[in-house]
């Protein structure tokens, strides 16, 4: 049997945790992002957004781009995984709602025809797990932006990814696409006292109306996720299924404990 948070138990109207909440929790350093990328569209170009994994960055950045006013925008999300140029070139384009020519020169020149076309509608364009593109889609997103030799951007380029995207931006072959990006936000993890405020925060999205961990509790969770959110959402929504079926309306060290147990990766061998 899956375990199971008991809504009736903790008198909430919908499951926490499991799913990012309804409103995003925003600390200071992620209402800044969200600012500073409200002042980039200004310009248009590109952006920049990275941290490490579990850091909510790509759920920042969807929430950026759901509040846009979307007669003014049109946004494309796309999330690199094996794709190669060609591949992320044609889903842009389509994505357009543009069909794709044959090659990678004309998929461009549509591209960027299509942009013209649309204007003064602006593509916001959210390109997520940057640290899997390689060198060559790199340059390829770059040349986007080279229209007949323009110096107004005409869309907005979002690239989110792992600290390691931030890495690759300092290779000398990918030069002339950082110097181009205009923006670079960091989001870091919670710090301990924020990540009380986030458990609380996705309590009371889900309908909370009472205090349900213990502070014990809440401290081992930001001590053993490190202000990760992903982990943070494991080790809170593991530790209420475990209350649940004790039957229990708190949430109790002990049963963060025995989440850790087995949401955190040990940190000896067991196998020799």
């Amino acid at each position: 049997m899956n375990p199971v948070i008991r809504q009736d138990l903790f008198a909430l109207s919908s499951i926490p945790f499991l799913k990012n909440p309804p409103k995003p929790f925003l600390d200071e350093p992620r209402q800044q992002c969200l600012v500073q990328l409200n002042k980039f569209l200004q310009f248009r170009g590109f952006a920049a957004v990275a941290g490490n994994p579990g850091t909510g960055k790509t759920a920042l950045t969807r929430y950026f781009t759901q509040l846009l006013h979307q007669p003014s925008h049109k946004i494309i999300y796309l999330p690199f995984t094996n794709l190669n140029e060609s591949d992320v070139l044609k889903a842009i384009c389509q994505r357009l709602d543009t069909e794709p020519p044959f090659g990678k020169n004309a998929v461009i020149n549509a591209i960027q025809k299509r942009i013209r076309d649309i204007q003064p509608i602006n593509p916001v364009i959210g390109l997520d797990e940057m640290q899997n593109a390689s060198n060559s889609i790199m340059e390829h997103i770059r040349l986007l932006i080279n229209d007949h030799f323009d110096n107004e951007p005409k869309i907005s380029c979002i690239l989110v990814g792992a600290n390691e995207f931030f890495t690759k931006l300092q290779l000398a072959i990918n030069l002339s696409l950082t110097q181009r990006i205009s923006l670079f936000c960091h989001v870091r993890d919670l710090s301990k006292e924020n990540t009380k405020a986030y458990i609380e925060h996705c309590l009371e999205q889900a309908g909370a109306k009472h205090s349900i961990f213990e502070p014990a509790a809440i401290n081992l969770i930001a001590d053993a996720s490190k202000g990760t959110i992903r982990i943070i959402n494991q080790l809170a929504g593991f530790a209420m299924t475990i209350a649940s079926e004790k039957q229990s309306s708190n949430v109790t060290l002990d049963y963060v404990q025995q989440a850790t147990d087995f949401c955190i990766l040990p940190q000896t061998k067991l196998c020799r």
